[in-house]
């Protein structure tokens, strides 16, 4: 396996370092030349095609046939704060599932704009519990419920599905943020039934960082168009938005051109894979890296198999190994992976494995990460 994996190594002067941080990734010599194209105008009729085609293949990658796409300019913090603008009001009572540092910034984004918050927050690792939920739903009225489907800061992968069932049947909306899971795993918007799903692009799509893909039910769009306040947003407010969507041959704001026809590419690689094949590969890869990690001796933050994502793993290294082990993978052997954020910044590693990631890579990873944490 090892001579296998060394040839997966890259190579100086092609794609450069292997990048497995929790995103962004690396990036398909096709995805790169969409952006080296000559500068495009935003209202040329040719890129309001391609823009069309990149709303259509964005439906594809969410499987929305019923609900509304949306596409903009923006980082994965754009997509958290607009779905928020888009349906809270001041008062509205909301309950989010904090299960890590960006659950946490829903929390935060919420009270942002006056919600009045409850949290179910779970210990480092686990991921929030059904039961619990149903229990705290039955209990009050909330008007929505935010469920982070994989956190990046503690790679807890959230049970979706009956998350969202509960917060449909207590009549709340659901809001998922899908941006560690959208085209890495398990997630058909219309058979789901959230009213918000959102992503970034540089994730699991391998697109490059700066767009956010919004997937919106028709039926929380009819409640936006019946608030009897304004969205307290101009450029985040999903209404101004949909007409463009519709028509890209208007104007709303400036997107940025080129990294919309990189993301084209990106959606039309997805889509020749076909999204169901992409899921089996995620999930492929991530039983070769969770095998490997345990196999050179070290532990999973996330102890059930059933709540570890497919897209991004947390390592339990030895006290204050994680800095050392992290500059070994970079400078020895060209990988980059990321420490963990805050207290966790000296005994926990967090390693992507999305977008384009090749079973080749995954052995390379792995046998990399073997000798770097045993110190050669």
């Amino acid at each position: 396996m090892e001579e296998a994996a060394n040839a997966a190594a890259p190579k100086e002067g092609e794609a450069g370092r292997l990048l497995m941080v929790p995103g962004p990734t690396n990036l398909s010599m096709g995805v790169r030349k969409a952006m080296s194209q000559p500068q495009v105008g935003h209202m040329d009729l040719d890129y309001a095609k391609e823009f069309s085609e990149v709303v259509r293949l964005a439906r594809k990658a969410f499987r929305n046939s019923n609900g509304h796409q949306f596409v903009l300019t923006g980082s994965g913090t754009l997509a958290m704060e607009i779905a928020v603008t888009s349906i809270v009001s001041p008062g509205d009572k909301v309950l989010a599932l904090n299960t890590g540092y960006f659950a946490n910034r829903m929390v935060e984004i919420n009270k942002a704009y006056g919600a009045s918050v409850e949290e179910i927050r779970t210990e480092f690792g686990v991921s929030a519990n059904p039961d619990e939920i149903r229990r705290k739903l039955a209990a009050g009225k909330f008007k929505a419920v935010f469920v982070t489907h994989v956190d990046t800061s503690s790679t807890t992968c959230n049970a979706i599905k009956e998350i969202v069932k509960e917060a449909k049947n207590s009549s709340s909306l659901a809001v998922v943020d899908g941006v560690c899971s959208v085209g890495g795993l398990e997630l058909d918007f219309d058979r789901l039934g959230a009213d918000v799903v959102f992503t970034g692009s540089q994730k699991a799509l391998a697109a490059p960082p700066g767009t956010v893909l919004i997937a919106v039910s028709r039926e929380l769009l009819e409640q936006m168009e019946r608030r009897k306040d304004s969205i307290r947003g101009y450029y985040l407010n999903l209404l101004r938005w949909k007409s463009y969507m519709d028509d890209p041959r208007g104007y709303f704001a400036t997107p940025a051109v080129q990294l919309m026809q990189a993301l084209k590419v990106a959606l039309q690689e997805l889509d020749e894979e076909g999204l169901d094949a992409r899921w089996r590969r995620h999930h492929a890869n991530a039983e070769i890296i969770r095998e490997g990690i345990v196999g050179a001796g070290s532990g999973l933050v996330v102890k059930e198999r059933a709540h570890r994502a497919d897209t991004v793993t947390g390592i339990w290294t030895k006290d204050g190994a994680a800095p050392d082990i992290q500059r070994v993978l970079r400078d020895r052997y060209n990988i980059d992976v990321a420490k963990g954020l805050g207290e966790n910044g000296t005994t926990m590693l967090r390693v992507g494995h999305f977008g384009n990631l090749t079973k080749e890579q995954a052995d390379y990873f792995v046998d990399s990460f073997a000798k770097a944490s045993a110190g050669r």
